[in-house]
């Protein structure tokens, strides 16, 4: 019988945590009996589909605003019956009513990830999270070196272990066929080369950036924009308002990310902030070259010598950063610098060897 293991999000609604959860629970199937449980109800027809051959082992939730004390009877009734190897929670909510449940049904060994530290600033935030560790005590991550430095920064008797994101280089994978041909079958213009970006259309992703950044790259470069947003509208209009309607694709949401980034030449995330993203990565495991803007994490998820960093907010430097990439021959893989720094594997071991006391210093 294989161990289990139970991780908690906040939602399903994709995001960089929910994939976190999600790939977790696929890439450690062989070996783990790997809960998924969302806090909040959304819809996930996408996510089941996707996940299908796991979709058993997703459990959704129906907590409303505001503080829901049912809820921890609720989990601590599933953590009885599970009899989880470990609990790993991510982000404040999770830690509170799954940390709180995990604590209540004897538990041995409770995770909890920080992704990002932003949220810390706020002074009720922090302090919340400081009494749930002196309640909880987990053993305390951050996915980035950026990260785990905020942490201390802002409460210095916390001192994370720092385990970077991985994922499986397996699945993403460079496209063994002609990218002419697999652009047709996307109903794309193959007469171009493509940038993409795989991020929520929200402001905080800068994607208006990217798009003031097309202006000046030549007019056989593309832009294709995978994932949906509050603010669609709005760049939709900045790109009729450039003229760029015939060059900049918005994909909406994409369930085959590999696919995606088969399609490209370059990907580039805009963001004014990050933690340790993950469809870098996701991209240089295609073999895809990066651009990335230098805020929170970015820098750890970049293969150095195949990809740049640029500032944040500057479309013209993002221009001639991206058009360095696509114009110039570029010998090193960043294929290998995923399968050598991030693997999903590497990862998934060194959270597993966190459940044994005796292991912990190795890391």
């Amino acid at each position: 019988m294989k161990p289990t293991i139970i991780h908690i999000v906040q939602h399903l609604k994709p995001g960089g945590i929910e994939n976190f959860a999600l790939e977790f629970q696929r890439a450690a199937s062989q070996f783990y009996d790997v809960h998924v449980i969302s806090l909040e109800r959304c819809s996930f027809q996408q996510i089941k589909g996707k996940y299908h051959e796991h979709a058993h082992n997703i459990h959704v939730l129906d907590k409303k605003p505001g503080w829901q004390p049912k809820l921890v009877s609720k989990l601590t009734e599933l953590f009885n019956q599970l009899d989880p190897l470990y609990v790993h929670t991510h982000h404040i909510g999770p830690l509170v009513y799954g940390g709180t449940a995990a604590k209540l049904a004897g538990v041995e060994c409770i995770i909890h990830t920080e992704h990002d530290a932003w949220h810390l600033n706020k002074q009720k935030r922090r302090l919340l999270q400081e009494m749930c560790l002196k309640m909880i005590k987990p053993v305390f991550v951050a996915d980035a070196n950026f990260v785990a430095e905020q942490v201390k920064r802002l409460m210095p008797a916390v001192e994370p272990f720092v385990i970077p994101n991985g994922i499986d280089a397996e699945k993403f994978a460079p496209a063994g066929e002609n990218k002419a041909e697999l652009l047709a079958a996307a109903g794309l213009p193959t007469n171009l080369r493509y940038i993409g970006c795989a991020a929520r259309l929200e402001p905080v992703k800068a994607h208006h950036v990217l798009i003031q950044a097309m202006q000046t790259l030549p007019k056989d470069i593309g832009l294709l924009l995978a994932g949906d947003g509050s603010i669609k509208g709005k760049l939709q209009a900045l790109v009729k308002k450039l003229g760029l309607s015939q060059r900049v694709f918005f994909l909406g949401h994409v369930d085959d990310m590999q696919s995606f980034y088969q399609l490209l030449d370059v990907f580039c995330l805009s963001s004014n902030n990050e933690g340790l993203p993950l469809a870098p990565l996701e991209a240089q495991a295609c073999n895809v070259p990066v651009v990335l803007t230098d805020v929170g994490g970015c820098r750890e998820a970049l293969c150095q010598q195949s990809g740049q960093l640029v500032e944040p907010n500057n479309p013209q430097k993002l221009s001639a950063a991206l058009w360095r990439l696509l114009s110039e021959k570029i010998d090193i893989a960043p294929r290998d610098f995923v399968k050598r720094e991030r693997s999903i594997k590497n990862m998934i071991s060194r959270y597993i060897a966190l459940t044994q006391p005796s292991l912990r210093e190795k890391l």
